[in-house]
This record gives C-alpha cells, sequence and structure tokens, in this order.
C-alpha cells in the first residue's frame, strides 16, 4: 500500500519556496489518544506536562480537541481568547497562548463549537503557518486530541513523532484502541504505538497489552510497546473537584507517582530506538493537511 504520509509529506516540501534544509528539530511531538472517550486522555497529557517541566523541560501543551476543549476546565483558567480567534484571523498565536502551572504553555481550544471539530483546508494551513513560529521554543510539544476517528485526531496522530493510545481495562476501550490504531497504519502507515492503560495495576495493563497485541500480530503490522500504567486512586476525584492536577496536589499518590515514572521513561529513552524516522518535521507533516 502507498505510504499517502509519506507522499504528502513529499509534496509540501516541493512546493516549498524555500531552500531545503536538513531539520533536526530539539524538540519531541507526542500525541496522545484515544479511541473512546471517557478513558481519561486529557488527566494523562496535563500530569505528562507537569512532571515533565519538573525535570526542566519546556513543554507546549495543545489541546488538539478542537470542539469539546478539557484542558482550561481541568486546570482552572480561563483563556481570554482561544484558538478560533486564531483561525478566523482575529488573533495571532502568541495571543493566546497562556502559562499553566510551572510555566507550560497552552494553546487553549474552544469548547461547545461544533464547526471546531472539522476545520477546513484553509484553517488548517492558517493553524500550521502560526504554529511553525513557535519550533524553536521547546523541548516537547504535547498534542491532547480529540477522541475517535475523526479527520482532525488522526491527522494530529499522524504529525506526531509519536502516538501514545490511552485505554483502560473495558472492553468498548479496548476494541476503540485497536480501532484507531488500525485507520492509523492503513491510512497514514504508522507502525508504531505506545500504550498507556488507565485506572488499572501493572499486571491487568499487561493483560490489556498482551491481548491488544495478539490481534494486532494477527492482523496487522505493527509494534506496541507498553509505556506504562496508572492506577485507580482515589484522589482523582479530589483533584478533578479542586481543578489542579494530582501530579501537584497529591504528588506521592499511587498516580502521581505512576506519572512521574511515565514521564522519566518518556525523556530516558532514545527517540532512535521507538520511533519511525520522520522524514521532515512537525510542522511539514501538519502541512500535508493541505493535500490530504
Amino acid at each position: 500500500m502507498t505510504d499517502q504520509a509519506s507522499i504528502l509529506r513529499k509534496r509540501f516540501s516541493q512546493n516549498s519556496t524555500q531552500p531545503r534544509q536538513t531539520e533536526t528539530p530539539r524538540f519531541r511531538s507526542l500525541s496522545v489518544t484515544s479511541g473512546k472517550g471517557g478513558v481519561g486522555k486529557t488527566n494523562i497529557v496535563i500530569n505528562l506536562a507537569i512532571h515533565l517541566a519538573k525535570m526542566g523541560k519546556k513543554v507546549f501543551l495543545i489541546d488538539a480537541d478542537l470542539g469539546l476543549a478539557n484542558i482550561d476546565i481541568l486546570l482552572n483558567i480561563a483563556p481570554q481568547f482561544t484558538i478560533e480567534d486564531v483561525l478566523t484571523g482575529k488573533k495571532h498565536i502568541n495571543d493566546i497562548i497562556i502559562e499553566g502551572p510551572l510555566g507550560i504553555h497552552i494553546l487553549p481550544a474552544s469548547s461547545g463549537i461544533s464547526e471546531m471539530q472539522s476545520l477546513s483546508a484553509k484553517q488548517q494551513m492558517s493553524m500550521l503557518r502560526e504554529l511553525s513560529n513557535l519550533k524553536t521554543q521547546y523541548d516537547y510539544i504535547l498534542i491532547d486530541t480529540g477522541a475517535g476517528i475523526s479527520s482532525n485526531v488522526l491527522r494530529f496522530n499522524a504529525a506526531a513523532d509519536e502516538i501514545c493510545v490511552v485505554t483502560n481495562p473495558e472492553p468498548t476501550a479496548i476494541t476503540d484502541a485497536y480501532a484507531l490504531m488500525k485507520i492509523m497504519s492503513s491510512r497514514y502507515q504508522v507502525h508504531h504505538f505506545n500504550l498507556i492503560v488507565n485506572l488499572s495495576e501493572a499486571a491487568e495493563a499487561r493483560d490489556v497489552y498482551g491481548r491488544l497485541v495478539r490481534v494486532l500480530n494477527k492482523f496487522l503490522t505493527v509494534n506496541l510497546e507498553l509505556l506504562g500504567n496508572i492506577p485507580r486512586d482515589p484522589n482523582f476525584i479530589k483533584a478533578v473537584r479542586h481543578q489542579e492536577p494530582i501530579s501537584l496536589l497529591f504528588p506521592n499518590s499511587p498516580a502521581g507517582k505512576a506519572f512521574r515514572t511515565l514521564a522519566a521513561q518518556i525523556v530516558n529513552r532514545s527517540g532512535d530506538t521507538f520511533v519511525e524516522e520522520k522524514e521532515t518535521s512537525f510542522w511539514k507533516r501538519l502541512g500535508s493537511w493541505k493535500k490530504d
């Protein structure tokens, strides 16, 4: 099957009027995504960002759940402007970025606006141009995608260096996680995924991982790596009610410790050993949207 993502990225490069240069971006881009809503994806991406910042990393957090934004709610912040204002030409991206805990920079999305869930080609390119101005400022770009298999979700995933699929032990969540990876594999030729199993103990997470691996090996050419698990923790409810990340409010709770371990694993691994070689930068991969 033709590698669609590669073709799109080549076309984007050929259409560029700038001299082509070898790009060695200093940051890594990670999408945190799920096939099913309600599995804790946004809580996971926020707490990963917290621990990366604690490790001295400069973190940019993109709320890419464009029509159902939740990051601002969970962090108890009230952005005056959102990405909608950028896409309509009212504001530049630097006008809407807000600072969260520990100096994390956040690109807030809109909430309750159905039109934002499916961007036009013009809007996609507007977002690309604005985002590309930030490419040298961060160590990690974390993308909190929407749930499911919409066009926006798939394309943000395809652009990222790594895809972290979040599920929990529920059969529906596992099935939807498989469906997401299947589409990413067939449509965008993505062959490596990381798995985070929420609301599970280590043994339970390994069981979920084993079930997915068996199905993937039977039907797809995909490598799945178990990145870690986040245990059930009653402190989560308290943290959500306080609108503060559990990693700050209860740093020594079971979940807080699990997030610390997860972030350390991400930082300590060498990208060359677990990420497929990318032909172009994150920004140019986002640019392939206009050709899709």
